[in-house]
């Protein structure tokens, strides 16, 4: 699953991130990496995008970057 399959208020366990270059190393630096729990908490009123609650931060991400990432629920 993908985490923009996510629910509101879902967490999960990252187990991938299927972006290359600059997009991964960003995302990484915001502390999306591998078996990091991240959660749901708002989807805008368009739904894209999304914002995702990890490591007590919330960032908000496109559903184009957010698709690219593999989730499993714990």
């Amino acid at each position: 699953m993908n985490l923009c399959d996510l629910k509101i208020n879902d967490s999960a366990i990252i187990k991938n991130i299927n972006l290359k270059g600059i997009k991964k190393r960003r995302l990484n630096d915001l502390g999306f990496i591998n078996g990091e729990e991240v959660e749901k908490v708002f989807t805008s009123i368009f739904k894209n995008p999304c914002c995702y609650k990890i490591k007590n931060t919330f960032i908000a991400l496109r559903n184009e970057d957010a698709c690219s990432i593999e989730v499993e629920y714990e």
